[in-house]
């Protein structure tokens, strides 16, 4: 009865430990977030006129990131009970910056798309 006992804390704590490991930054984990921060920002990096086109990066910038963690919250919201998982904070913050470096690229993209074409004027 006794030693039933300590295996079940001592599996409890194993446990309790593996979750804790989870929810720490890893190496790969702070690498990934930094290097996906510095795309999103540099490709949504705007030119023009100096107030303008700070407070045109600022937004872009915005956006980007509300647009990462809000796909990330809808997918986990629509995904979650059928197919059984329980993401950590720290995958739900990698995903977001992925999706925001990928929403700048293609909004810069698809800037220098209309610019070429001339659909929209240089400095807009």
């Amino acid at each position: 009865m006794a030693v039933e006992i300590l295996n079940d804390n001592n599996s409890e704590t194993k446990q309790i430990e593996q979750q804790e490991d989870k929810e720490k930054f890893s190496a790969k984990d702070k690498r990934s977030i930094i290097l996906m921060s510095i795309v999103a920002i540099g490709f949504s990096i705007r030119g023009g006129e100096f107030p303008g086109c700070v407070w045109a990066t600022l937004m872009q910038v915005v956006a980007c990131f509300i647009y990462g963690f809000g796909m990330v919250f809808f997918f986990i919201g629509l995904t979650k009970k059928t197919f059984k998982y329980n993401p950590t904070k720290i995958q739900i913050i990698r995903w977001a910056l992925t999706l925001a470096a990928i929403f700048a690229f293609s909004e810069m993209v698809h800037e220098g798309y209309l610019i070429m074409t001339g659909q929209m004027p240089p400095g807009h």
